[in-house]
Formats: C-alpha cells, structure tokens, sequence
C-alpha cells in the first residue's frame, strides 16, 4: 500500500492492531455482478501503483489503489467525516511510523455502477507524507484483500485493461503457469486480516516458505535481507550485474526466476515479495476466488513505453562507443529508467562509483534522430558534481 521507500517490505502491508473489532466478515457476500473492464492508468508499474476511480454512493468519485498487500480497505483521514461513527481504536505502521487511527463500518464502493463486495470495517490514514515525485499521483484510498479475494482480477499491462473474470469461465490455458495461491495473516494481528502468498523462490532464487504477491509495491519486489546483501557480495566480482540504487535498492542485471530470465530488475530487501514492476512483465490472473494466480511473460526487461526504450538503447550504445559523457569502454555499470512518474531522464551507476549519472534525450526537430541534450553528474546526495559540455552532445539514426 502506500509505503515509503525505506521501509522493509516485512512491514509493508497495513499492519493493524485493532481494538474490539470483531471478526472481518464480507458484508455483501451474496453473487452480485462483475465490475466492468476499466482502463489502467498510464503510470501503473511505470513508477506509480494501480489507480482506479472508485465512487461513493453520493455520488463522489475517488482514486483508490488496487493492493494486494493491505488486509483491509483504507480511507485517506480526510474522508473520516463520511464514514460515520468510530467503532473502535487502530495502530498501524505507514510510511514507516506509527498511526494511532480508528476503524468504521464501510460504505458502500462502486466500480461503475456495480457495487463491490468488501470486508464490513475499514481504517483510515494519513496518506499527506507522500513520497517526492507521486505529489500529483496521491490516491484516497485502497481496495485491499478484504475486497479483492472475491474476485478474479486480470491485469493486462499490454492492452492497458483491468478485467474481473468469472473464474468458472477462465481459458487457463491461455493464461501462462499456474501459481496456486494461500491466504495468511502472518504480520497482522488478527487471523481475519489475509494477504496473499505463493510458495516459490524469491526474485533471486532462494528458496522461501512464502512469496507476497504485493501489486501495492511498485519495484520489482523484494528479497530477505541475508540472502539480499549474499548476492551483492557474490557480484562484486562480476561487473554490472549489481548495481547500486537508491534508498537501499539495487539493480540486479539479470535473474532467472521459474525458468524465465528477466533483465534489469529493482529489488529491496526485508523480506520475500514480488511487486507491481515485475508483475507488469507478464499477464497476471489472480484468481482469488480458486486461489491460483497464473503468470504469462510478455518480456524480460521493464514496461516502458516503446519512446523508453528506444532511449535505454540509445544511451546504452553510446555507453558501448565509448561516446556516453563520464564513461569509458571499459567502465561497468548499467544505464536504467528510474520507475518514477514525473522523471524523464535516464540515469547511470558504474561499478564501484558513488556518483550518479543523469542524461536528458530527445530527438532532433529536423531529422528525428535521437540526441543526448543534456549530462551531468551527482554525489549520493544529489548534489551537482560536474556538467558536461555539449559539444559532448551526439545524434544516433533516425527512425
């Protein structure tokens, strides 16, 4: 769910305690309609979560994120006055603090104009610490398991859709491999508070007991801390295939993960999950209704719009020419798109380099070839070490 950068991904669900709530029962558990299929937003797993528009039944329409690592629905505090009475007393981890809320009977949520089944109580919370660069992208709140384990939800990142399924009817055929999924409350309070898991390795191939499927972080996901600082260790000798990012993350340059090879993943650490970004390579059923989530890879590397990736190869054969501003032939590193959604430049780590290396790309107005239009160089702070001159600036062919 909503989640800072620095917190270990053990802690990343909603971590509730609750006070005399009793047992998270659906309300409307009866068969009711599947919503319609919806279009995702242009950011999902491009730097940003799942959003939909979700409406009261006012009327108002709000964006909610779609989190598969958040037990129960959630409210921003600033919807408190429509929720009614407090029920109760919560205490929940976010943003890596500490929030002393309340819980509430949960209203009535719309997909559309079809009414969504939900857990009877929800929380709020105090989503205003947002991290820098997801001002503009603020949801009011999120769809959690209390909700989505009675549907069977299709991401399909290739046509941009959102589908919920009637499970009975699924061609699984079609669908890639199958992952049977289990339920667990393991880090809640409560046994009634769930998310899901399958058991598989991890990102890097270690073996684990359980794999959270978590569509609310948005890298590729994350790894147990010991294993996580193993493979730095075991790379250092093998150049480019980790390389550091941000806030504790690193850029893992390939992995093979059930018998698939992938490329250019960001992975945390504290614990074993897969995020949006990796989920986004594939098409992703989770059946949650049947408990089985099936994977169909479409690609090895991360879903960017073919404008990124044409850049990414761009900067990446001037890095192989010898051309890049700051590097050489023989330096080590990987050029990579930082997954957040108010960034357009591409950027660059070496081996055994502190510095960052940032690039501005665009094409020429004549030709339409691709031109680096700016570079420049930071320390671990972000600050301005050095800018490089444009008569460093080259052109690559047009299209």
């Amino acid at each position: 769910m909503f989640r800072n950068k620095l917190l270990k991904p053990r802690t990343l669900g909603l971590l509730l305690l609750l006070l005399s709530l009793p047992a998270c029962t659906t309300e409307n558990s009866t068969r009711s309609p599947l919503p319609p299929e919806i279009a995702l937003n242009q950011t999902a797993a491009r730097g940003n979560q799942l959003i939909i528009t979700i409406r009261l039944e006012s009327g108002e329409e709000l964006p909610f994120g779609i989190d598969t690592g958040s037990p129960m629905t959630v409210f921003d505090k600033s919807l408190e006055s429509k929720l009614g009475p407090r029920l109760g007393d919560a205490t929940m981890a976010v943003f890596g603090a500490t929030q002393k809320t309340g819980f509430y009977k949960t209203p009535r949520l719309y997909l559309q104009n079809t009414r969504l089944k939900t857990g009877p109580y929800s929380v709020v919370i105090d989503v205003s610490p947002i991290p820098a660069g997801f001002e503009n992208y603020r949801p009011m709140g999120i769809l959690g398991m209390d909700c989505l384990q009675h549907y069977c939800v299709q991401l399909d990142f290739q046509s941009g859709k959102i589908r919920f399924l009637n499970p009975h009817e699924l061609n699984v055929k079609d669908l890639g491999v199958a992952f049977p999924i289990h339920f667990s409350s393991q880090g809640q309070s409560r046994t009634d508070l769930v998310r899901p898991y399958i058991q598989s390795a991890n990102l890097l191939g270690e073996d684990c007991k359980d794999l959270m499927i978590d569509t609310g972080y948005r890298v590729d996901g994350a790894v147990d801390s010991k294993f996580f600082h193993q493979k730095i260790s075991e790379q250092r000798n093998q150049p480019g295939d980790a390389v550091r990012g941000d806030n504790g993350r690193f850029w893992f340059s390939k992995s093979t993960w059930n018998s698939n090879s992938y490329t250019n993943l960001l992975l945390g650490e504290g614990g074993n999950l897969i995020g949006l970004g990796f989920l986004a390579r594939h098409l992703v059923t989770l059946d949650f209704p049947d408990r089985v989530m099936y994977l169909k890879q479409n690609s090895t590397g991360p879903l960017m719009d073919d404008t990124m990736n044409d850049a990414l190869a761009f900067l990446t054969s001037l890095k192989e020419n010898g051309q890049l501003p700051g590097w050489s032939k023989q330096d080590e590193g990987t050029i990579y798109l930082e997954p957040f959604p108010n960034r357009d430049e591409l950027d660059g780590r070496k081996k055994d380099d502190s510095s960052d290396y940032h690039y501005q790309v665009g094409r020429a107005p004549a030709s339409g070839a691709w031109q680096l239009q700016k570079a420049w160089r930071t320390d671990p702070n972000g600050e301005v070490i050095e800018e490089y001159p444009a008569s460093l600036t080259v052109g690559w062919p047009s299209p």
